[in-house]
């Protein structure tokens, strides 16, 4: 949030001055000093000239009447802070809206409807039972498919479980940290 505030040397009389921080008030955008009659401050005390408080992406300036947002020492609007930095759908990459319903696996997040085995494509619910190897998701019978046929000698990875071609599994350790979660749907 930004809050506009009247530069002490414009208070005169009005303002309780003991309240203010003493000091000259610097521009974090320009780095020089601030003699406008307000100064924009930016949580905690980051202080800007008007003119210099805008979004490092799209330029929008930015005040009291929208949200502000300081990532590595530069400021963005909402819309690209979100676009940049927000969570991402593991399986489509899309971000995520605040009134949507996800499903969580480990570190992963998803959408309702992107999270489906990657094997056959089942829409996976709440209550039903996966694994997660390599990133890709899987139901509980086509992890079964997987083991028995890595058990039997036949390397393959989740993409090609159906495939008669071989594939090259790069270590069998990659199953010991395999286990079926139950999913939870949350707001």
């Amino acid at each position: 949030m930004v809050d506009i505030l009247p530069h002490p040397s414009f208070l005169g009389d009005m303002g309780d001055h003991s309240k203010k921080k003493s000091g000259i008030a610097m521009c974090v955008g320009c780095g020089s000093q601030i003699h406008d009659q307000y100064i924009l401050r930016v949580s905690p005390d980051l202080e800007w000239h008007a003119a210099c408080l805008k979004c490092a992406e799209c330029s929008q300036y930015l005040d009291e009447t929208c949200t502000c947002f300081v990532r590595d020492g530069k400021t963005y609007c909402k819309r690209d802070y979100v676009r940049l930095f927000g969570i991402k759908c593991a399986k489509c990459n899309i971000g995520f809206c605040s009134s949507d319903l996800v499903m969580r696996a480990r570190d992963n997040v998803y959408h309702m409807e992107c999270f489906r085995c990657s094997v056959c494509s089942r829409h996976l619910l709440p209550g039903d039972e996966f694994s997660l190897r390599d990133e890709e998701l899987l139901c509980r019978a086509d992890h079964g498919l997987l083991m028995e046929r890595t058990s039997a000698g036949s390397p393959i990875s989740p993409g090609n479980i159906h495939s008669n071609r071989p594939l090259h599994i790069p270590g069998s350790s990659q199953f010991e940290h395999i286990c079926f979660q139950s999913l939870m749907a949350d707001l």
